[in-house]
């Protein structure tokens, strides 16, 4: 047995839970295995007695019948197929039927539904909101910081109508919510044909065939069927409800590609509940049991509740079997109190009232930041009719008011000012800063990701930010329109004041432009929109030190694409940055000269390029060339910082004649590629959508779990679980988290 002694102290939350999983996955053998098996006999027991009582139909029968039904699907659900279909016996020797991809499950799901909703959707995002759609059951409000829709007010009611009809409807509830995470429609074979078949067997043997059995007592026994299913599938829902809603438990908004192991073990802390079993309500129900069904070595009563009432261990090791999710508990605890985390624990009986209470007062659109004070939204009476009107049309207000923790991936923010700059050829954006991002910082040169959906595609675009966040409360963004450029000229042409625009992340330095100090003598070299990382840095230099040595070399086609002149030359008298403006074409403007970037134009306007620190932002071959010619003048590789607003060509490997098979398990789809394909063309190629942005790895929009297989990235040794779909190609048969 594993205890919490076995468990180094000086490891990280996410080392020393993986310590503990390792050390307890190695012990799961025979006596696992011996006692599944034991629990299912003893299930059959239960279930036979069930239909002997059904066909006495005397009320004491029938109501003890109702009880054994409840028992037995709680067993069916908690010990035996929710933890089966985990994998919970998948490496232990002679498992038979016990393979997650053999078992029979004896409830009321499509087998495969369940695994998207709870494999693919709920264990990886618990509570995560719009990814985890187990947060409401896709049907009801269960925590403060979820969106209030017009039929929540209802939510009692229609709770209660569900629950009287639960075992034919559970198959439909679960189908909706794999709907959600595989992106599918709800009138549709993948989600009705399996739950119809489901529902109807069901009904058949429910309500035809064992009251027909039962003979004379065929309305005793179809009473009591009923009231057995209702309570068998409402118990579970209940059980399962309480896990991860309402009370301490937290909801969070999407965290991104970016959240690290022992962050996600945080998550998983902090939204999960154990439950304290009630000694009264066990022993009543023990005493039916042993009344009722003789059984030798009858299995501890806590088989009822397997994985539920250890729901923190359960979602610390999900394929862990319950006997050792049992048997770890007290290290798991000892674990969260050393790295301070919470270890919920509530009574069960206590969770009856607070699922009550919070289902009623979530009825009505009060958020996250109204908990114990409702009367606070009144005093705002035109927000609460913008939460009404938005809710009572089905559409999600773009600022979040529900929620009050800060999201940093995926962010909706509010246009503060949008005006048309360079005669028309680019958009000055100011965005507000998101709630909660009050302590963001970022340097000059910095940029932000903008997500933008156009049709069946997300696509992801970086703006550089015309401030550091030491001169403004707002990040500012200027969008140039380009010549068949899908978003920059949609943002051109429908940013205004008011809109809302989703931010990918927080704002970021690349490193390609980033200034730790200002230096005392500089060159600046933009093209076109190149000059917004540069007049940030520009910035900086006329605020921290006015008196350096700084020129700036901008280029553009004419003289009305240019950008920020009035700036950049108000900049200029104030310090002692030098400005020279370039055109491709004649300008009858004196300060504007027609001439392209070269060796003898540097030479001839900063005769000491070779002792300044040099900073470029163009497109790559405007790079290329300012390299070689600053090398050739002397400056040395270190001193010259670039970036390209233009991706770079990709680097693919040689197709040596290798093919390989990636699947998307999610999709369900699968593709032969050769070792020069990226993985997103991979996904492309079959249909399958995945955000898009920089595509050289960068903006991290299309970061995806890979499940199995190895990418040329990984050709070292190196294991990485997530991947940038964009740069990475693959050296075996790939499988996708897609």
């Amino acid at each position: 047995m594993t205890t919490a002694n076995d468990v180094g102290t000086e490891l990280g939350l996410a080392d020393e839970l993986q310590q503990l999983y390792l050390q307890t996955k190695s012990e799961v053998g025979a006596a696992d295995l011996a006692h599944i098996r034991h629990v299912t006999a003893y299930g059959q027991a239960i279930d036979a007695r069930r239909l002997e009582l059904l066909r006495e139909g005397s009320p004491r029968a029938v109501g003890r019948a109702v009880v054994l039904e409840m028992l037995y699907r709680l067993m069916q659900f908690s010990e035996l197929g929710h933890n089966i279909i985990h994998g919970s016996y998948d490496e232990v020797a002679d498992n038979g039927e016990y393979h997650s991809e053999r078992y029979r499950w004896d409830f009321n799901v499509d087998v495969d539904h369940w695994k998207t909703m709870h494999h693919v959707g709920h264990h990886p995002n618990t509570n995560i909101l719009g990814k985890d759609h187990d947060l409401g059951y896709s049907i009801m409000r269960g925590m403060d910081g979820q969106d209030w829709f017009g039929h929540h007010i209802f939510q009692t009611a229609i709770i209660s109508a569900i629950v009287a009809v639960l075992p034919q409807s559970a198959p439909f509830a679960l189908a909706n919510i794999a709907r959600q995470v595989e992106g599918r429609r709800f009138f549709s074979a993948y989600t009705l044909r399996n739950p119809v078949k489901i529902a109807a067997r069901d009904a058949l043997r429910r309500y035809v065939r064992e009251p027909v059995a039962a003979g004379p007592k065929f309305l005793p026994a179809l009473f009591g069927n009923y009231l057995g299913g209702v309570a068998g599938y409402a118990a579970v829902l209940f059980l399962v409800m309480i896990e991860h809603h309402a009370g301490e438990l937290e909801m969070f908004s999407d965290p991104g590609p970016d959240e690290t192991p022992d962050q996600y073990y945080e998550r998983q802390f902090r939204a999960t509940r154990n439950f304290l079993r009630s000694p009264r309500l066990d022993a009543y129900l023990e005493r039916v049991l042993v009344e009722e069904v003789p059984f030798d070595n009858r299995p501890d009563f806590r088989i009822f509740y397997g994985g539920l009432d250890t729901h923190i261990e359960h979602h610390m090791f999900p394929d862990l079997p319950p006997t050792k999710q049992r048997e770890v508990a007290s290290a798991v605890r000892a674990i969260a109190e050393r790295n301070g985390m919470p270890y919920h624990e509530t009574a069960l009986l206590d969770t009856v009232p607070m699922i009550g209470k919070a289902l009623a007062r979530l009825s009505v659109p009060l958020g996250e930041q109204e908990i114990g004070r409702p009367l606070r939204l009144l005093a705002h009476p035109v927000s609460l009719l913008r939460r009404v009107v938005f809710g009572l049309g089905y559409r999600s207000l773009p600022e979040s008011p529900y929620r009050n923790k800060a999201g940093f991936y995926n962010v909706r923010t509010k246009v503060v000012s949008s005006t048309l700059v360079a005669n028309g050829q680019a958009r000055s954006i100011r965005l507000q800063m998101p709630r909660g991002w009050d302590a963001v910082r970022w340097d000059a040169g910095a940029f932000v990701s903008v997500r933008v959906e156009i049709g069946d595609e997300v696509l992801v675009r970086q703006y550089s930010l015309v401030h550091d966040s030491d001169s403004s409360d707002a990040m500012e963004i200027c969008v140039k329109r380009v010549e068949g450029g899908r978003v920059s000229n949609r943002l051109n042409d429908e940013l205004r004041t008011g809109k809302y625009v989703t931010l990918v992340g927080a704002p970021t330095t690349s490193g390609g432009l980033a200034m730790d100090a200002v230096p005392s003598k500089s060159l600046f070299i933009a093209g076109g929109v190149g000059i917004t990382p540069i007049i940030s840095l520009l910035r900086r230099i006329v605020r921290d030190a006015p008196n350096s040595d700084a020129v700036l070399l901008y280029f553009n086609r004419d003289d009305k694409s240019i950008i920020f002149e009035h700036e950049i030359r108000e900049l200029a008298r104030k310090s002692g940055v030098r400005v020279h403006l370039f055109t491709d074409v004649p300008s009858l403007r004196s300060h504007v000269a027609p001439e392209r970037l070269s060796r003898q134009l540097i030479r001839r306007c900063v005769g000491d390029a070779a002792d300044r620190e040099t900073y470029v932002c163009a497109p790559p071959a405007m790079i290329d060339l300012a390299r070689g010619w600053m090398s050739e003048l002397g400056l040395p590789d270190e001193r010259f910082h670039a970036e390209s607003f233009t991706p770079p060509e990709l680097e693919r490997p040689a197709d040596d004649g290798h093919r390989y098979t990636v699947r998307f398990r999610r999709s369900d789809r699968s593709v032969e590629i050769n070792g020069a394909t990226t993985l997103l063309e991979a996904a492309t190629s079959v249909g399958i959508r995945v955000p898009t942005g920089c595509e050289r790895g960068l903006c991290r929009a299309c970061v995806t779990p890979k499940l199995n297989g190895t990418t040329r990235e990984e050709v070292d040794g190196l294991r990485l679980d997530r991947i940038t779909v964009c740069t990475s190609t693959a050296c075996s048969d790939i499988e996708l988290d897609l």
